[in-house]
């Protein structure tokens, strides 16, 4: 069904909503619904309760610090940038800053938000914002306790080559990363963060 560039209307409606599972981080939904007054079909869907953040670090030196742990749902080990969940009527900004503390024990001088993302828009109302922090200053990290990670210093330049080979393959360190990268190539980094990274 082709609707044209210019009709940006919601062509689906609600008529009932079922709950099928809920827990701390998430609710299961099954939604019966019609596109633009078609007959009614499900919609099943993920509604997130939390926010999504992702923080990449910048030292003085131009290193990133990267975290890595085993993850459950994958069953492997992977490397990411520092990252977790937040609350979703508070700022993002927030959080990340919660999340660099934890899992790294830094905090920073500077921020700047990279982007907000939708990571899987036709199956979750998942909602994640990036950030880059430079001038930190170190501290004891405090990880959540079921988490087990193990921090790695590295190049900057080092961390774009882990998303290019695929080393780093988590979708908000590669959007994150590349981000930087690409906004470092064309001009539009704050000065004093472009010169920590050349």
């Amino acid at each position: 069904m082709h609707r044209g560039d210019g009709d940006q209307s919601n062509p689906w409606a609600l008529i009932r909503r079922e709950e099928k599972f809920d827990c701390h981080y998430y609710t299961a939904r099954r939604d019966v619904v019609t596109l633009q007054g078609g007959e009614e079909r499900l919609y099943t869907h993920i509604h997130m309760k939390q926010l999504g953040v992702a923080v990449v670090p910048i030292d003085d030196d131009g290193t990133t610090t990267l975290v890595g742990q085993y993850r459950y749902v994958l069953n492997r080990y992977t490397w990411e940038i520092p990252k977790g969940g937040g609350r979703r009527d508070r700022p993002p900004l927030e959080s990340a800053k919660r999340e660099l503390s934890e899992e790294t024990g830094f905090r920073a001088d500077h921020w700047l938000q990279l982007f907000a993302a939708s990571p899987s828009p036709g199956l979750t109302d998942a909602a994640a914002s990036g950030f880059v922090a430079w001038g930190l200053h170190g501290g004891d990290a405090h990880p959540d306790p079921e988490e087990i990670i193990t921090p790695r210093r590295v190049p900057f330049s080092a961390a774009v080559n882990m998303v290019l080979s695929g080393e780093i393959a988590d979708y908000g360190s590669m959007a994150a990363i590349l981000t930087i990268e690409t906004r470092l190539r064309r001009g539009e980094l704050p000065s004093d963060l472009a010169a920590l990274l050349r």
